[in-house]
């Protein structure tokens, strides 16, 4: 008797390839899932799946940091992002700033509970600010006791520039909180 060659063509080929490892020998059957695993595992690791999530990601932190440095552009075109810094609240402003810088950081580094913190505690370094420039305030109140006008203009301005510590520092104290709160929110559920 005489066995029949079989003979496949390209696209007979291509459908055994496809065939289910069960019509498969079980020695190939074998070798094909030790082959799968070894070399499907590196493109389904986490390692790989990463960069593109990981664009994503950085490419929304890059947007919203421009929208950011657009709103400070136009407060500075106004006259406005230089204020805090005048005066005696230079120093707790810079402070504030620090911290805000701090915690853009820690969103690109994606340490979420980091930018938690910091936003929860640059509120409280504001209303620090404030109770410095209410004690600044009323410190020169209690100074001035006297009917003169010319007496009671110095007490005045300082009274005003206390204010203004307060006022400003607790501004950008809470600026600064709104932000990093923005970007926990925004974010910060990147992954789920």
């Amino acid at each position: 008797m005489v066995s029949p060659t079989v003979r496949l063509f390209p696209q007979d080929r291509a459908a055994a390839d496809r065939a289910p490892e069960a019509a498969q020998p079980p020695a190939v059957a074998t070798l094909m899932s030790r082959l799968q695993q070894e070399f499907a595992a590196p493109a389904t690791s986490a390692a790989a799946a990463a960069p593109g999530p990981q664009i994503a990601f950085l490419s929304r932190a890059v947007v919203l940091q421009a929208i950011g440095a657009a709103m400070l552009v136009g407060l500075w075109i106004a006259g406005l992002a230089g204020k805090p810094f005048e005066g005696n609240n230079g120093p707790l402003c810079w402070i504030i700033v620090g911290m805000g810088i701090l915690g853009i950081g820690c969103v690109f580094t994606q340490r979420w509970n980091d930018v938690q913190w910091l936003a929860t505690h640059v509120v409280r370094i504001g209303l620090l600010g404030t109770v410095v420039g209410l004690i600044i305030a009323f410190s020169a109140a209690a100074q001035g006791g006297s009917t003169n006008p010319d007496e009671i203009k110095p007490m005045i301005g300082a009274v005003v520039n206390g204010m203004y510590v307060s006022l400003y520092a607790t501004l950008l104290g809470i600026g600064t909180n709104l932000w990093l709160k923005i970007n926990l929110r925004l974010l910060g559920n990147f992954h789920g």
